[in-house]
């Protein structure tokens, strides 16, 4: 008995020479686009133009610094020149260089209360960049070079008495 042959499937493949297989990258004649692709090509210029237009002149909204004057509260924008600012807050009571920043501080130093604040507000280019506030104590040298705190609202700086002279409870100092 003879078994059927089984037939395999031969699938015939052309070789060719390089030709077709490149022709995209070796042709020499010049492709032109439609209309369509110009039109596209087109709009999304126009799209991204637009769209860097928008990034480049897109100016965010100025931050807010809250600054504690005699006053009360007052409200200074990021970007302000000097001359807005002390509109604001009144004339600046010190001036300092820091680098590239011109600071102002801007308060009320006294001597009679325990402590003050100043806030320092520095400006790069003419325009307000940072504000900071620092408390200070306020401290007194007597006539006799002695470092005291200074007297809170109301009470007086007493000077210290002179020796032999008599105290507070009307004692003769030793």
């Amino acid at each position: 008995m003879s078994q059927p042959e089984q037939q395999v499937g031969v699938s015939t493949i052309r070789i060719t020479s390089g030709d077709d297989l490149f022709s995209a990258y070796t042709d020499t004649r010049s492709r032109r686009l439609t209309r369509r692709q110009l039109l596209t090509y087109g709009l999304g210029l126009v799209f991204f133009a637009v769209l860097a237009y928008v990034a480049l002149t897109f100016q965010p909204e100025a931050t807010p610094f809250r600054v504690d004057t005699h006053q009360g509260m007052r409200t200074v924008l990021r970007g302000m020149t000097p001359q807005e600012v002390s509109g604001i807050l009144g004339p600046p009571v010190g001036r300092e260089q820091r680098g590239d920043q011109e600071c102002f501080q801007y308060g009320r130093p006294s001597l009679k209360a325990a402590s003050f604040i100043l806030t320092t507000l520095c400006y790069v280019d003419g325009k307000l960049r940072s504000v900071s506030a620092r408390r200070y104590n306020s401290w007194v040298v007597t006539s006799d070079g002695a470092i005291t705190p200074a007297p809170i609202e109301g009470e007086e700086l007493v000077p210290p008495p002179e020796p032999g002279a008599p105290n507070l409870a009307g004692d003769a100092q030793p």
